[in-house]
């Protein structure tokens, strides 16, 4: 085995959080079978179809959601904890644009919306692992709140908004989201509430 690639192959997986893709090793000039030897050799383990972790580290499971299903948004629940507004629960939730391939994803809740409401406010976010993964950003993830009530405990309820409000959200993005989803009324009286 070359020493040199076998040293980018290490900066590789180091700079990007332990994780790397036979894909990223492909665009860096090295050959599958250096990620094949790293695995037998026991310093890495492979935890999806082309994606490899480095041995004892913990799989996130936003990242190998994102890795997996590149379209993939994370949403309400999930949305509101990458926010810092809720605690994490145990099955993530997604928005796929309708239409995409998939017949649902292991260990989370997936929803099919239409282009537009899939796009509007997408973001980034930084996962518990320090990667970056696609979700809403806050603003549209407390209208989300709003538009989903049902889906939350009224304890839960009060605490996402409360500290939505706590981090000061753009107005503008607020009433322009909540206008797409007709929401204004119940936006104002639910500021009116919790500010």
């Amino acid at each position: 085995m070359n020493k040199k690639k076998n040293e980018i192959l290490l900066d590789l997986i180091e700079n990007n959080d332990g994780y790397i893709s036979v894909q990223e090793a492909k665009e860096n000039g090295i050959e599958r079978t250096y990620l094949f030897s790293l695995e037998e050799d026991g310093y890495l383990r492979k935890v999806a179809r082309g994606l490899y972790l480095r041995k004892g580290l913990e799989v996130d499971p936003f990242y190998l959601i994102h890795f997996t299903y590149k379209k993939a948004a994370f949403s309400l629940r999930s949305s509101a904890f990458l926010q810092g507004l809720l605690p994490l629960e145990q099955t993530l939730s997604v928005n796929l644009p309708a239409g995409y391939m998939t017949k649902g994803i292991l260990g989370a809740r997936c929803r099919h919306v239409g282009e537009k409401e899939y796009a509007l406010g997408l973001s980034l976010a930084v996962s518990p692992n320090g990667t970056l993964v696609p979700c809403y950003d806050l603003e549209r993830t407390m209208v989300d709140i709003i538009r989903y009530q049902e889906s939350f405990s009224r304890e839960e309820l009060e605490i996402a908004l409360k500290e939505g409000f706590k981090k000061n959200p753009y107005q503008e993005k607020l009433d322009s989201y909540a206008q797409a989803f007709h929401l204004e009324a119940e936006l104002k009286l639910i500021q009116k509430l919790f500010t």
